[in-house]
Parts: C-alpha cells; sequence; structure tokens
C-alpha cells in the first residue's frame, strides 16, 4: 500500500506556466516543495505569479506569496504588466501577500509560524516563499538556515500545499543555496541568464522531479506581455 505522501506526489498540480507542464508529467507532484533557482532578472518572480494567479483564477486553488524581498505595492504593480491582476484576487480571499521583510534572525520562525497560520486559515493550496536566499541572510551561522529550511519543509507536509521555494543564485555562481535544500526539494527548476554575442539569452532545465519521468534537456525562457513561456532550445 502506498504512503499517503507517495499518493500525494502521484497527483499532478498544472503549473499555468506554457511549455513546463508538458516536461513534467502534468505539473508539479501535490504537497511537492519545488525549489525555483535562478540569477537576478531570469523570472523566477513571473513564473511564481503566473503559478499562483492560475490556480486562483482557473482551478480555484487559492494562493498565498510570502514575500521576504519584495513590497506588495511593487509586486501588484510589476504583475499587472502581464496581466495578472492580484489586487482583484485578493479582493474575492483567492490571494494573500503576506510582506515579511522587516523580519530578522530572531524573528524567522516566528514569522514562518505566522504565515502557516494564515494558509491554514485561508486553506491554501499553493504558496510561494521569496526567497529562501533572503532567509538565509538573516542568520550569521548556515546551520541555523538548514534547520528552517527542515521546518519549512515539514509544515509544508502538514498543510499539503504545493509550494515554491526562490533561490537567488549569484551570477557566475554553480551552487545552489546552501546545498541542503537540493536535498529535501521534491523538484529543483533553475533559470538561467546566458551572455552571447548577440545578447541575452534566459534558458530552464529541469534539474529534479520527485517520481516523474521529467524532461532533462534546455528549454528558452521567452517573457512576454501575457507572462512566461518556455520552448524548446533549436539544435
Amino acid at each position: 500500500m502506498k504512503s499517503q505522501r507517495a499518493n500525494r506526489l502521484d497527483e499532478r498540480v498544472p503549473t499555468g506556466i506554457i511549455g513546463l507542464d508538458d516536461l513534467i508529467e502534468g505539473g508539479f507532484p501535490r504537497g511537492g516543495l519545488i525549489l525555483l533557482a535562478g540569477s537576478p532578472g531570469s523570472g523566477k518572480t513571473i513564473a511564481s505569479a503566473q503559478y499562483l494567479y492560475h490556480g486562483a483564477t482557473n482551478l480555484n486553488e487559492k494562493g498565498i506569496y510570502v514575500s521576504f524581498s519584495e513590497r506588495k505595492e511593487t509586486f501588484f504593480r510589476n504583475m499587472r504588466m502581464f496581466g495578472f491582476d492580484f489586487a482583484m484576487l485578493e479582493k474575492k480571499g483567492k490571494f494573500k501577500f503576506l510582506d515579511m521583510m522587516t523580519c530578522d534572525e530572531s524573528a524567522v520562525g516566528s514569522t514562518l509560524n505566522i504565515a502557516f497560520g494564515e494558509i491554514s486559515a485561508m486553506g491554501a493550496k499553493r504558496v510561494v516563499i521569496d526567497s529562501f536566499s533572503a532567509i538565509a541572510q538573516a542568520f550569521r551561522k548556515k546551520i541555523d538556515a538548514r534547520i528552517i529550511v527542515h521546518l519549512l519543509e515539514k509544515m509544508m507536509r502538514q498543510t499539503n500545499c504545493t509550494t515554491l521555494l526562490l533561490v537567488e543564485i549569484p551570477t557566475g555562481s554553480t551552487m545552489i543555496g546552501l546545498g541542503v535544500e537540493e536535498f529535501v526539494a521534491d523538484g529543483i527548476i533553475l533559470f538561467e541568464t546566458i551572455e552571447e554575442k548577440t545578447g541575452i539569452r534566459k534558458r530552464a532545465i529541469i534539474r529534479k522531479m520527485r517520481g516523474t519521468n521529467h524532461n532533462m534537456n534546455y528549454s528558452n525562457i521567452v517573457i512576454s506581455v501575457k507572462g512566461l513561456l518556455l520552448m524548446p532550445e533549436v539544435t
């Protein structure tokens, strides 16, 4: 008999990101913790907003954006450029933005507890945490940040939310966060920004997706007025 966790991972959560679901057998594993890692400007915020907006508008799945790095007003304004009206979703009770930018080391644990309380009270099915990198910077010791990762993973399992954890990768670095996140996560998607002679190109690759026969080739990231989509690289 399959465990409850295995049953959850058999379910699929459509992302709403054109081109991505075809690469991961229809969507993220239900209840999974997915790392979306990439350099600044690679499209992580747009993709995560698209994931929440699709769930709320098309699948009646409430969502929460927990931000340690961006103000609500800035997020709402920037996402309107792509047709994502989060103010409207907020009024309908389908979306909530939690601004945690003033959080320091002593308050990270209690802040996460507040966030999970909101998730439970709202009945949210989709969560974005922006970002683990900002949380880790609040700690003087890396070991403390690792404890938070495991706490985060445990609490998400209890709420059965499908969660995107954003991770910033400094330009030129090959390491994702502190390293431990990769072992805890059910999935890892890497967004890269490549400098070429003709300009800058963005691409994505799925490093890991538990319980999924996922595509292992690079895809081009295309950002338009309608959001973000993935297209196969032309070889």
